[in-house]
């Protein structure tokens, strides 16, 4: 139960990838009629069988209905969106999957841009339109071997199993129907979250009925009628693709950016008690009290008043671990405050506020259009409301704080008006 709230941010951010790689929104036709199943076998059947197929590739879809027309990512003062930004709000394309390498090409639904993403589990590229720039990513490898062989970065289908898997003691799970999904029969493996104070509604899974690979994600608000995002394919084959659609080579006359990220996976793994790298919180550690917390973190506020059913479950401080020198900066210790249960988690993130930081913030803050304006206890304040959860911050005297959470904006205020 402790850890739950990792197996959420785990969820959206899959989800978020999914929508960027595309597997996405399709239509359904007629009626299949496939043998009954469980839920269970359904999930099972995912995560053990789907990896036997190597090779998936068609059109795809999606669309991101959080904010109606608009997207959180859109900029601000009439400036037009880039390509990967407009891509957030909805588009098409195509994607090739095969043995660890995959293939995206994409188009945003307003015009402002392709984007081409190639990886053969070595190097990464990418390509946007609106730029016409191209960036090449050396990607790490295992270690341990002379010359590693591609790795699957690229597994919509295990991610989605582990996704739900991880979600499975937060929710319920059920084989809701079945439907014709980018021409395949598929089950409908619906997740269900058990908390009664979340606005998270359920999370439909098309899965092939002969294959188990998940074809299309749909996620509903609480009694939403229709999805607030989707992803799925429209068409889908399952034959081999040439290698050599996982080359790439920029346009004549376009810009390219190279960025090796082996580098700075190295420095993370070099860091150790007295490295130059902040020490994450890790999973299986066990969360503090509130008077542990804030032994730790003496700035840390704390809500007088909390909704019912949404219950101090746990916190977690991440310490200064970035020491003064060598051009460093030192960060500044992370509370993090855990309320509720699953879907119908709070979380509260403090840090000790500095002048710079306001800058920064208020500056990327400027960048982004659709949010909207509050107070916290006459405090001005930058919310974001949306149909699956909404989210404020602020500064209260010294202090920095992030509010979020899939519950009603309500209980969400409160929490946050209640700091002290």
């Amino acid at each position: 139960m402790r850890h739950r709230t990792l197996a959420i941010v785990i969820t959206v951010a899959v989800l978020a990838a999914l929508l960027v790689l595309g597997v996405v929104r399709a239509g359904a036709q007629g009626t299949p009629n496939l043998p009954s199943i469980g839920a269970q076998q359904l999930l099972q059947n995912v995560a053990i069988k789907a990896h036997d197929t190597t090779a998936i590739n068609g059109e795809f879809s999606w669309t991101n209905d959080l904010l109606g027309s608009g997207s959180l990512l859109s900029l601000g003062g009439g400036q037009p969106s880039t390509s990967l930004t407009s891509l957030l709000q909805g588009g098409s394309g195509r994607v090739w999957l095969q043995d660890g390498k995959a293939r995206i090409e994409s188009q945003s639904d307003n015009g402002n841009g392709d984007v081409v993403a190639v990886t053969d589990g070595h190097t990464a590229w990418t390509w946007q339109s609106a730029t016409d720039t191209a960036t090449q990513y050396t990607l790490p490898q295992p270690t341990g071997t002379a010359s590693p062989a591609p790795s699957p970065t690229v597994d919509p289908s295990a991610a989605i199993a582990g996704a739900i898997e991880r979600l499975a003691p937060t929710a319920t799970l059920s084989v809701s129907g079945q439907q014709v999904v980018a021409g395949q029969d598929t089950y409908t493996l619906t997740l269900t979250p058990t908390s009664p104070v979340t606005v998270f509604g359920r999370i439909d899974v098309a899965v092939d009925g002969q294959r188990w690979v998940p074809l299309r994600v749909q996620v509903f608000a609480k009694d939403g009628t229709t999805p607030a995002l989707s992803a799925g394919f429209t068409s889908v084959s399952y034959q081999p693709v040439s290698d050599s659609l996982f080359t790439f080579t920029p346009p004549q006359g376009a810009t390219v950016v190279h960025k090796d990220l082996r580098k700075s996976t190295q420095s993370l793994q070099g860091a150790g008690p007295s490295g130059a790298t902040p020490q994450a919180v890790k999973a299986g550690h066990k969360p503090l009290t509130l008077a542990q917390a804030k032994a730790q973190a003496p700035f840390l506020l704390t809500p007088s008043s909390t909704p019912k059913g949404i219950a101090f479950t746990g916190a977690y401080v991440t310490p200064t671990a970035m020491p003064k020198g060598a051009g460093q900066q030192q960060h500044p210790p992370v509370a993090v405050l855990h309320y509720g249960t699953g879907f119908g988690s709070v979380v509260v993130v403090e840090t000790p506020a500095t002048a710079v930081q306001d800058q920064t913030i208020g500056r990327q803050l400027g960048q982004l259009s659709l949010l909207g304006k509050t107070t916290v206890n006459g405090v001005p304040a930058t919310k974001v409301e949306t149909s699956l959860g909404s989210a404020l911050t602020f500064r209260q005297g010294d202090v920095r704080v992030a509010v979020a959470g899939m519950v009603p904006w309500s209980d969400l205020a409160q929490i946050a008006g209640s700091l002290q």
